[in-house]
């Protein structure tokens, strides 16, 4: 049975990025992959704020797709303000992002099994026995990375949210503003949420969005009010909100979408986890120099570590959240007409931390 110290489920940003880095610093890692092709199926919008290039440098700016400064607001009756960003934000090929970062982790000698799933774990001698598709292998520490339905959080008893939305995109043909946004809002729109029109370039985008129910219904009228057309979609995918009130138990953690780091007002998730990653593998080297894989000693390294980091900005975006869930059609109406007047407020903010 292979031995590593460090095995990961979920090769995604969160995961490849984690055993990249943990994996730098010489230890044994794993990367454990239920899919064949990394990046598939795709489950993002893809539009990402200008920390993606400060977190990550040497992207190949191929991954870059199109670049947008301007950011629409539809309220339900078709009224719309205008924000403009002072930094850029990018619409990205998340499936060759996903790739180059499992391409980097396998450089920095990590060992990638795809077309394997993640069936069980038990604890054996003082190491985890991970059950897969192909057979066994034995850890010190196990990281969950499978997003928002994780196995491992479920294994390890580590409770998510029930905040469910269910998003749905697909990429069409049509006349587009390169340079804008759109975000449409309101209960017969998109209930609890809102729906998305990304550029990719004047005459493509991505159109979509997310609910905690009937997607399919809401994406189908949606697609045939903005575009005129229906299409099946391309992306599909579950978000959990909320800040998880443990991402860790003993020799587990959790990881991206699994630990619910991502951005509730907006369901982006790229950016968190990439800060993330970069906590927990720090904290996965310190367990393994010290040889502390308690639940205490990973609520020291980690946990308490990536909530100082970004739990302030989950806890702004459920409180926004939840203040728009309770308006009205008409509330929203009255709301823009407000917002309009703030325009300079508005455009100050921080679009990953609110």
């Amino acid at each position: 049975m292979e031995k590593f110290d460090v095995t990961i489920v979920g090769a995604s940003v969160s995961g490849s990025r984690t055993a990249e880095l943990i994996a730098s610093k010489g230890y044994r890692v794993a990367l454990v992959e239920e899919h064949e092709k990394i990046g598939r199926p795709l489950k993002c919008a893809g539009l990402v704020s200008w920390r993606l290039l400060e977190l990550l440098p040497d992207l190949p700016r191929k991954i870059i797709i199109n670049k947008v400064s301007k950011a629409k607001f539809f309220s339900p009756s078709g009224k719309f303000f205008m924000l403009e960003s002072k930094k850029p934000v990018y619409v990205i090929n998340r499936e060759r992002l996903d790739r180059f970062l499992a391409q980097r982790a396998v450089k920095n000698g990590v060992e990638i099994k795809t077309l394997t799933k993640f069936l069980d774990l038990k604890y054996v001698n003082n190491l985890i026995k991970v059950k897969t598709s192909k057979g066994n292998l034995k850890t010190k520490l196990l990281i969950g990375a499978d997003g928002a339905n994780s196995k491992v959080a479920r294994l390890a008893g580590i409770k998510q949210p029930n905040n469910i939305l269910f998003g749905i995109q697909a990429t069409v043909d049509g006349n587009f503003d390169s340079d804008s946004v759109e975000l449409w809002l309101g209960s017969s729109i998109a209930p609890d949420f809102f729906a998305w029109v990304i550029p990719e370039n004047e005459n493509r985008a991505r159109v979509g969005l997310a609910t905690d129910e009937n997607p399919l219904y809401f994406f189908k009228k949606f697609l045939k009010k903005r575009v005129g057309v229906l299409t099946k979609p391309d992306t599909a995918g579950l978000l959990k909100l909320g800040l998880m009130k443990e991402t860790v138990s003993q020799r587990v953690l959790l990881v991206g979408d699994a630990a619910c780091q991502l951005k509730p007002f907006s369901g982006g998730g790229v950016v968190y986890s990439l800060i993330a990653s970069e906590i927990c593998a720090g904290a996965c080297c310190k367990a393994l120099e010290s040889e502390k894989f308690d639940k205490s000693s990973l609520k020291n390294f980690y946990e308490k570590i990536w909530k100082k980091v970004l739990g302030k900005g989950i806890k702004t975006g459920m409180f926004y959240r939840a203040i728009l869930s309770k308006l009205s059609d008409q509330q929203l109406d009255l709301l823009f007409n407000s917002l309009k007047c703030g325009k300079n407020f508005l455009e100050r903010l921080d679009m990953d931390f609110l």
